[in-house]
């Protein structure tokens, strides 16, 4: 009954109860029953879950390589870590083992968790693809064992570049997916259904205890990885929760959900010189729980 006084409360109505004390504390237990009504049909705010930031395709230009320590040390503080999404250099320019050096140097300065993916320019498409991996393994295999995480990153056997965690109620997966051109069918062939196992076993051990999971690929995906992504969609709906595949490779930014598994967010972060690293707040939302920041003015 009290809730239909005050649908129907008037201002005029208001003034004349305020004439006595009693009427006037009458009033204000009114006006708190429906004030609490109110708040009792809004929904609750998302929860943040945790944060973390991502860059992609950096550095490319001399005048990068000065960029890259200010972008590493403007990282957000909340975020839990960062990761890269692969490509260290432009492809124009030959994988000399300064180079890999150099960009080690640079990140392996990030006052939080760095990850790192590898990207085509760093070895598919070096002009000798095993000189490039051995160089890769040497420089950024395992990098984020140079901090100590809070939680814990385990390994696939077969390819230790592959990584994976669970923060926070959220499912991290870390694959070796590069763009480029296919120095190797075979190879290619075998290394996408790995990354596909490494994938599906994650899910299969983590996803009834997390509310969403974090793909990290350096490829754009196009048809010659649909052997990964074809499975992936499956995969995802299987899944049931929110995904994002956080991706570099195509320069530019995009915000979309390409996949035929509608569950899945596909974001490409801009490149490195374009834009600063992105910041994501992952929320409890069970629908759309990745709130993203370009940091752009």
């Amino acid at each position: 009954m009290c809730s239909r006084i005050a649908n129907v409360l008037s201002a005029s109505s208001v003034i004349g109860i305020l004439s006595s004390p009693q009427a006037m504390v009458f009033g204000v237990l009114i006006a708190l029953v429906a004030l609490r009504s109110v708040r009792a049909d809004e929904k609750p705010s998302p929860r943040t879950l945790l944060v973390f930031s991502a860059m992609g395709d950096v550095p490319y230009l001399p005048e990068e390589y000065l960029l890259l320590p200010k972008q590493i040390a403007d990282l957000p503080k909340e975020s839990a870590f960062v990761v890269h999404l692969g490509d260290i250099k432009t492809g124009k320019v030959p994988c000399f083992e300064v180079i890999y050096e150099s960009v080690a140097g640079i990140l392996a300065k990030s006052k939080i968790p760095l990850f790192i993916i590898p990207g085509d320019n760093e070895w598919n498409d070096c002009a000798n693809p095993d000189e490039g991996w051995v160089l890769w393994l040497k420089h950024f295999n395992r990098f984020d064992e140079k901090w100590k995480p809070v939680f814990v990153v385990n390994r696939q056997k077969t390819h230790d570049e592959n990584f994976a965690f669970v923060h926070a109620e959220v499912l991290f997966i870390g694959i070796n997916l590069v763009g480029g051109r296919v120095h190797d069918e075979a190879e290619w062939k075998r290394r996408h259904a790995e990354d596909l196992e490494w994938t599906r076993q994650n899910l299969d051990e983590h996803g009834s205890a997390v509310r969403a999971t974090v793909i990290f690929g350096h490829a754009l995906p196009t048809k010659v990885h649909d052997d990964y992504f074809d499975g992936l969609c499956d995969a995802a709906t299987r899944f049931g929760k929110p995904m994002l595949y956080l991706h570099g490779d195509g320069h530019k930014w995009i915000h979309d959900h390409p996949f035929k598994a509608k569950n899945i967010l596909r974001i490409q972060v801009d490149q490195g010189g374009i834009a600063p690293p992105i910041k994501v707040t992952v929320t409890d939302d069970p629908k759309d729980p990745f709130v993203v920041d370009r940091r752009k003015e």
